[in-house]
């Protein structure tokens, strides 16, 4: 499991727009949305690809100026079938 942090500033006047298409997007959870546009957002995702796959859609909606993921944590236990 993959979960990463990413700090998303969009245009003031887009930003429901954005919030809406963030939330639109697959293991994507938008926390905090401030007046300016700047939003604190998750990306929870199986593999690292998807959540790098995710952080390039964000970085392509109409709106958003940046995009900058500030924290990534994975635990590939699952997968090797070993415990914590």
């Amino acid at each position: 499991m993959n979960i990463a942090g990413v700090l998303v500033n969009a245009l003031p006047g887009k930003k429901q727009e954005v919030e809406i298409a963030l939330l639109d997007m697959p293991g994507v959870e938008v926390h905090i949305v401030n007046e300016q546009g700047r939003m604190v957002v998750t990306i929870e995702g199986a593999d690292e690809r998807m959540v790098s796959d995710t952080l390039s859609q964000m970085h392509a909606l109409n709106g958003v100026l940046s995009a900058a993921m500030v924290y990534h944590s994975f635990d590939d236990s699952e997968t090797e079938g070993g415990s914590p």
